[in-house]
């Protein structure tokens, strides 16, 4: 069996398409193409690189056909010595290496329907670093419309660790709406949260809505710090400040006159919410 022989048969069995393999290998696909049809050899490095992907040793990959002299040789002398085979140099019988094979879990699915340049849905799982990409791409690291990974990037993403323009749901989320424990984006939710209208254990935007809060514009918490500050033990505010009373109660409408009063009309639709949320308080 030839090196391409054989790369082509671990590849395969791991149900690893050739440009996912050439992906993970940092190859072409036309690369591993040449590779399995003997037009081409790998370099060492790469080499040993798939010795390590599939669980097998280099002298697997590059002594077979050494071995398969050998062993012909090996049959021969034994037929000339009627069964006792000596390597001709010391007398005693030649070493049998064995080779055992490590199998590692590797699953890949890609729709042959294509929009945008990529498949309708790639799944591509292993224990090994791979990557799914496509309009719908679940893998240990993905890339598409749709993204759910262990690292994720795409328009919406789940993932721990995520990239999304507009939704973004993980450990650590960044994207237009962003919900995770370190949370970045537009609107953000998270015990770290970093946004326009953020909420969360320590919240800071334009809008600060949490235990501590700091918003630019309107911050309401037990900790409030803004131009507009709420603060339920303690707040400071430029503009107006008020800490809320014993019984729960808060001079709202001053509140309420003093957004419509002061934040910018184009941040008139986060003004709107934090407005909901001081009625609903009241």
């Amino acid at each position: 069996m030839t090196l391409g022989e054989k790369i082509y048969r671990l590849r395969t069995e791991q149900g690893m398409s050739q440009e996912s393999f050439g992906d993970t290998l940092g190859v072409s696909r036309q690369s591993v193409s040449k590779w399995e049809t003997d037009q081409s050899v790998p370099e060492l490095d790469k080499i040993v690189a798939i010795s390590e992907m599939f669980g097998v040793s280099t002298d697997y990959l590059l002594k077979e056909t050494m071995e398969n002299r050998r062993s012909q040789q090996t049959a021969q002398k034994e037929t000339d010595a009627g069964g006792a085979y000596s390597d001709g140099t010391d007398g005693y019988p030649r070493q049998t290496h064995i080779v055992v094979e490590r199998q590692s879990f590797h699953y890949e699915y890609k729709s042959k329907k294509i929009f945008m340049g990529m498949p309708l849905v790639h799944v591509n799982i292993g224990l090994r670093p791979v990557r799914a990409k496509g309009i719908i791409a679940i893998g240990n690291t993905a890339q598409g419309i749709i993204a759910i990974g262990i690292v994720g990037v795409g328009i919406i993403t789940l993932a721990p660790v995520g990239v999304g323009l507009l939704f973004a749901l993980g450990a650590c989320a960044v994207g237009g709406i962003a919900i995770g424990s370190i949370a970045v984006g537009v609107i953000t939710g998270g015990a770290i949260s970093v946004g326009v209208f953020a909420t969360g254990a320590v919240a800071v935007g334009q809008f600060g809505l949490g235990a501590y809060a700091l918003g630019s514009q309107v911050a309401i918490g037990d900790v409030a710090q803004g131009n507009i500050a709420l603060g339920f033990s303690e707040a400071a505010g430029t503009i107006y400040e008020e800490v809320r009373a014993a019984d729960g109660s808060f001079d709202h409408q001053a509140m309420l006159a003093a957004i419509d009063a002061n934040v910018p009309d184009y941040l008139r639709i986060f003004a709107g919410w934090m407005k909901a949320v001081i009625r609903a308080m009241a």
